[in-house]
């Protein structure tokens, strides 16, 4: 099967020494599709992956692969919103043993935009409400919403920062009494 003579491929990654953090994935050629790149390049914490297809060489897939990348990283800046277990906003509960709950990040919440953007962003929360309880500790209860101008929305998860018991039978006669009064 094999000679035992050494062979020598070149690597055909057009990331790999022309763009800090590439790491590198696939590259392929077919009659009906052309030079095509699949490439992956991680900078400050921040992962870009990239796909182009249908050029005419391998030289033009590598000045279009470096150029695409090199672009995602300058034209589009990751923008930190909400630290791991930070409270958002309070939400009403209904019927539980507390009025309220906490609505947390459950991971560090960034979004990406087009640099220079950040000002223009619009933030809400949005839920069904009042969450009925029982709740769970954890639990998916709301989400974060963010919108810029040209860009559609982005939506990431808030959770309950505890857990929420149904309310016994008096809080429940309270609680009944607080809605008809408009006290609730």
């Amino acid at each position: 099967m094999g000679s035992g003579a050494d062979i020598t491929q070149q690597n055909r990654d057009p990331l790999l020494g022309r763009v800090q953090g590439a790491d590198g994935l696939k590259t392929g050629h077919t009659e009906e599709a052309g030079y095509g790149f699949t490439g992956s390049a991680e900078q400050n914490g921040r992962r870009l992956v990239m796909v182009v297809a249908g050029l005419t060489s391998s030289n033009q897939r590598v000045s279009q692969s470096v150029a695409f990348m090199e672009w995602g990283f300058r034209a589009w800046k990751a923008v930190p919103l909400v630290a791991k277990g930070k409270k958002v906003q309070d939400a009403e509960v209904q019927l539980g043993d507390a009025r309220t709950i906490g609505l947390v990040a459950p991971r560090d919440l960034a979004v990406t935009l087009p640099a220079g953007v950040a000002g223009n962003m619009k933030v809400s929360v949005v839920y069904n409400g009042p969450i009925k309880a029982p709740i769970k500790a954890g639990q998916h209860i709301a989400d974060l919403v963010v919108q810029t101008g040209d860009t559609p929305p982005q939506l990431m998860p808030l959770v309950a920062e505890n857990a929420v018991d149904e309310a016994g039978f008096f809080a429940r006669i309270a609680a009944g009494f607080r809605w008809l009064f408009g006290l609730a």
